[in-house]
């Protein structure tokens, strides 16, 4: 990799264990028929997946301005935790597909669960999943220290701290299922798409804010987020699936 792909973005990733955990957790708590594993969850295999470590960046590093940025984030973040934008950061440290749910809820101007949008949440979830699944080689091959971890120092979220050390950053997890849901719901919902993107950025944003992650590792996620969907529509049963979530939601929107 040439020196200046390395400082498009910073980029580096939380360890495969984490992310295992996260997605089977994400998966079961949407109360769906789809299975813990990879393969039944996500909509592509994994070698027909975008591979975010082939096109990500390496991480910056001290010494790089791009880190500076990172350092800088930070503080900001540390700044907000006493604030009800910490609160809001706080609480957005819950990933599960009800809580991401009733999120986007507000934002589409529909309630969103499997309930009263059982075709919506089918898409969202898998969608979901698949994209985490992306980032997979990422995270293993990088392993890049979360702030925290890096300067010992507590958290906005300090219930989750010992879960959470010594797991690698880069690219966010939740930031990765959040913009990803963010993007389908935009295709969706097209009318409140600026509502949409506002909350699946400040989710993002919510990771900096408690000191999991860095501005980069961010960035880094919505990249790949958006690499997974942009592939995904060329799969058949994605193209079905979102034929239905489509229709569903038009039906909502009269």
């Amino acid at each position: 990799m040439n020196v200046k792909s390395k400082r498009i973005i910073p980029a580096l990733i939380l360890s495969a264990g984490i992310l295992l955990i996260n997605s089977s957790s994400f998966a079961q708590s949407r109360g769906s028929s789809v299975g813990a594993s990879s393969v039944e969850a996500s909509y592509l295999s994994e070698e027909n997946l975008p591979d975010a470590k082939a096109f990500l960046p390496s991480p910056a590093k001290p010494g790089d301005p791009l880190f500076d940025g990172d350092i800088a984030y930070y503080r900001w973040g540390k700044a907000q935790r006493d604030t009800p934008r910490g609160q809001k950061a706080h609480d957005d440290a819950d990933n599960s597909f009800s809580y991401m749910c009733s999120l986007f809820s507000p934002a589409v101007g529909v309630e969103l669960s499997y309930e009263k949008t059982p075709a919506i949440c089918k898409l969202l979830s898998r969608t979901a999943y698949t994209s985490s699944a992306a980032t997979r080689n990422a995270k293993n091959f990088y392993k890049r220290t979360r702030p925290f971890d890096e300067f010992s120092e507590g958290t906005g979220v300090p219930e989750k701290e010992e879960s959470y050390h010594g797991t690698a950053s880069y690219p966010s997890g939740h930031s990765t299922r959040g913009w990803t849901m963010a993007l389908i719901l935009c295709e969706l919902f097209p009318s409140h798409a600026n509502e949409i993107l506002e909350a699946g950025y400040q989710y993002g944003e919510s990771r900096v804010i408690v000191g999991y992650h860095y501005e980069s590792d961010v960035q880094a996620a919505r990249i790949s987020s958006s690499a997974v969907v942009s592939v995904l529509h060329s799969d058949p049963v994605f193209c079905r699936d979102m034929k239905k979530a489509k229709k569903e939601a038009a039906r909502l929107s009269r």
